[in-house]
């Protein structure tokens, strides 16, 4: 009686041991396949996103859900697919439009990617974030809490967004504009020189903007230095107090603002 009793709760043991271990091999892999799945280009203008799947196999998003400012919209629901399919194969994309427009915030937002169910709270759910425009955004803190964010940190640069990093790489460093240097030139209401530069900097404003706010940030944007423009053309600011390394600098005036980089020596 008493053998087949320790037999019994032997057996007992055993199948909870393999149990708690399946539930664990089922985590790793839920959180391996989330993994591969990155947002890569965001256009809030256009109300476009693009997500990439970065693994080696195929992953269905069609009721991954994003956020941004705390509303959510449903991939399979209430996006339109522009190119690709949400059943994502391997290192393939797929572009979505997101319906009724209004949803993505020129100036500042966050985007969040989520799985199909679960709390917005829950970082185990989230599968992706970015943000831009400043810091504090919607389900910033989730994503500081998964360890694929800094607190307060943002995209700094004129839309739309591109991610520029390896699947693996996290953060707002790792964001960058699509725009080119032909566009920057083209639609640039002012300039900056010289660049690179180890002191001072020179601001040209092109179309005669004054009483306007100069800022200046990191590349993971961190304000360093903020002066108001002068009613002249051109303004000059002393910036070798910096450490070496790329920065964002923003003019805002009259309810619209532009950045460009400098780098400093």
């Amino acid at each position: 009686m008493f053998n087949n009793q320790l037999k019994l709760n032997t057996m007992k043991k055993n199948y909870t041991i393999k149990g708690i271990l399946a539930l664990m091999l089922i985590t790793f892999i839920s959180n391996t396949t989330n993994a591969q799945i990155r947002i890569v280009e965001v256009d809030p203008a256009a109300e476009t996103v693009k997500i990439h799947n970065y693994g080696g196999s195929t992953v269905n998003i069609a009721n991954y859900r994003l956020c941004s400012l705390i509303a959510y919209r449903t991939l399979s629901s209430q996006t339109t697919v522009q190119s690709g399919s949400l059943n994502l194969g391997p290192n393939q994309d797929v572009v979505v439009s997101i319906n009724g427009g209004g949803y993505l915030n020129d100036t500042a937002a966050d985007l969040g990617l989520y799985l199909a169910t679960g709390s917005f709270g829950d970082a185990t759910r989230m599968v992706d974030f970015m943000q831009w425009g400043s810091g504090g955004n919607g389900r910033e803190s989730v994503a500081v809490t998964k360890g694929i964010w800094t607190a307060g940190t943002f995209v700094n640069v004129s839309p739309p967004y591109e991610y520029t990093g390896n699947g693996g790489q996290n953060g707002a460093s790792f964001w960058d504009t699509l725009l080119g240097i032909d566009d920057f030139e083209n639609s640039s209401s002012f300039s900056v020189y010289p660049n690179p530069t180890d002191s001072m900097l020179n601001i040209q404003l092109k179309s005669g903007i004054s009483n306007g706010n100069l800022e200046v940030f990191d590349i993971l944007g961190k304000l360093v230095l903020s002066q108001g423009l002068n009613s002249e053309n051109l303004s000059e600011i002393n910036v070798a107090h910096l450490n070496s390394g790329l920065y964002l600098i923003k003019i805002s005036a009259e309810d619209k603002s532009e950045t460009q980089r400098f780098i400093k020596n």
